[in-house]
């Protein structure tokens, strides 16, 4: 009976052990289709879309890069090809000098008692310039006055004497030689004297002052340079094989660095038909016009003598031209697209040339942003740019032609 009890104890054990073994293993079961279940929540229609909207993307990044692979409008500045006066120079650099430029000198010895005018300040011809002490020279001048009128008046007593022939024709001839000396030596007296008031010789303005106030002078001694303004020359020496271009009254304009942009109208006053056989050049001077004064003696200028002038003719800034291999070429803008054209070139200046290819007037000349540009490449039009020569093209000087041709 009890080894009956062992068995039917040891067997309910082991069905027991397998029961819960059996049902360990449905739950793991059950949690593996949850699991799944939870892993498949999303449908067969959501797969769909998440792959159109990756799709859609890559779409959209493809078209994107296909945008910015495309050629964009290059941003440029034109300006308008016009006509208008353009001249043809030789330039050539000088000083300018005025027609009249004066050392004053004194004529007399003495010490400067007074000086009435000022560097920079205008005088006229004959104006007082300095007084020299004069007491001595009025003494002198006096004395000699006086010994004249003696001689004088014994000339006169001589005179008397040989009418009635009371006097021989040698003591006569004696008497009349000591009165003009007499009379010479006042005058140069009175001259002396006159000489102590230093004048101005020419009407001017008062460049240097050399003399101060009780200053000794000698005859040599250097008081004032006095230069005429209102008659300003520039001198250039210009190679003979150019002589046949020159001619008198010729046109041309000065320039100076002092002034930027300010054009004086000037013109040949005179040609040195003498060929200097050392240098090869002859003497042309010009006669300036400044009726402002805006320049003065002794600035460094450029003189622009006018050879040709071609006028009502195709111009473009230089600011267009771009230069490849020793040849010049611009652009222009046509239906938003650049086209190159090759340089055909005529009269040329500072600012701008003459084109001599046949393109219409009006045409939209690209000035900025054309450096990089091709034939055909896209532009986009950003601005629009005047210059001054457009504006006043009646005239080779107003119109601000610098020519700098070769000479």
């Amino acid at each position: 009976m009890k080894q009956l009890f062992i068995i039917l104890t040891i067997l309910s054990f082991g069905f027991a052990v397998v029961s819960c073994s059996s049902g360990d293993a449905g739950a793991s079961g059950s949690d593996s289709n949850d699991t799944a279940a939870v892993e498949d929540t999303s449908s067969p229609g959501d797969e769909d879309s998440s792959g159109n909207n990756n799709k859609n993307q890559k779409d959209r990044k493809n078209g994107e890069d296909a945008r910015e692979d495309g050629p964009k409008p290059v941003p440029v500045e034109i300006t308008t090809l016009t006509r208008g006066v353009i001249s043809s120079f030789l330039l050539y650099s000088s000083t300018l000098e005025t027609e009249q430029t004066v050392d004053v000198y004194c004529r007399i010895g003495g010490l400067v008692e007074e000086i009435y005018v000022e560097e920079s300040q205008r005088v006229r011809k004959g104006q007082k310039l300095i007084q020299i002490e004069k007491d001595e020279y009025d003494l002198a001048e006096q004395n000699a006055r006086i010994e004249y009128e003696k001689q004088k008046s014994n000339f006169e007593r001589v005179k008397a004497l040989q009418e009635g022939e009371l006097l021989s024709q040698e003591e006569f001839d004696n008497a009349e030689l000591t009165v003009k000396q007499a009379e010479i030596a006042w005058k140069q007296a009175a001259l002396s004297l006159k000489y102590t008031t230093v004048t101005s010789p020419i009407s001017g303005v008062i460049g240097d002052r050399l003399v101060r106030l009780g200053d000794r002078v000698q005859t040599s001694s250097h008081l004032f340079t006095i230069a005429n303004l209102d008659e300003k020359i520039v001198r250039v020496y210009v190679p003979q094989n150019q002589f046949p271009k020159c001619y008198n009254n010729q046109p041309a304009v000065v320039t100076t660095d002092v002034l930027p942009g300010v054009k004086f109208k000037a013109n040949v006053k005179r040609i040195s038909p003498i060929i200097d056989p050392q240098s090869g050049t002859f003497k042309v001077t010009l006669a300036v016009k400044d009726p402002k004064n805006k320049i003065r003696p002794g600035m460094f200028v450029n003189a622009q003598l006018i050879v040709d002038t071609h006028e009502d003719t195709p111009l473009i800034p230089k600011a267009a031209l771009i230069y490849e291999n020793e040849r010049t070429y611009f652009f222009y803008a046509a239906n938003d697209s650049a086209k190159k054209v090759e340089l055909q070139k005529g009269f040329e200046d500072a600012e701008k040339v003459e084109v001599l290819n046949n393109l219409p007037i009006g045409s939209k000349i690209i000035v900025l942003g054309q450096n990089g540009l091709k034939e055909g490449s896209k532009v986009k039009i950003i601005n629009e740019k005047n210059y001054a020569w457009q504006e006043n093209s009646g005239d080779p000087i107003s119109a601000n032609t610098t020519s700098i041709s070769l000479n």
